[in-house]
């Protein structure tokens, strides 16, 4: 949700109960970490997004690469995993069941060992 405004609508009507409860029961809204200079990620629009999807599961991609952080993110490492950390803390504490996409995983393992 938030990403384009197609997404925006299904996820409004899944939240108006147009799925029935095993189908809605089984949607995770996907999105990303909160973005970069954004400390608070009860500000990012993204996160707000996802806690107001109507899901009970989210799942948010985030850098798993020295390589994409640095020239992708333009972030240090040290930001990236707090970008990461305290998006996860703050969708827990909103209740959130929540999965982390580790993009570029291996090629982090390959390349950053």
């Amino acid at each position: 949700p938030g990403s384009n405004p197609k997404d925006q609508e299904f996820f409004a009507r899944a939240k108006r109960g147009e799925l029935d409860e095993t189908t809605q029961s089984k949607l995770v809204a996907f999105g990303s970490t909160r973005r970069k200079g954004l400390p608070d990620p009860s500000k990012d629009q993204q996160l707000l997004a996802l806690v107001e999807s109507g899901c009970s599961t989210v799942c948010i991609v985030c850098k798993a690469s020295a390589w994409q952080t640095a020239k992708i993110l333009g972030a240090s490492l040290e930001e990236n995993l707090d970008m990461i950390s305290s998006s996860v803390e703050w969708l827990c504490k909103q209740g959130m069941n929540v999965h982390v996409d580790l993009e570029h995983y291996f090629d982090g393992t390959n390349n950053d060992s």
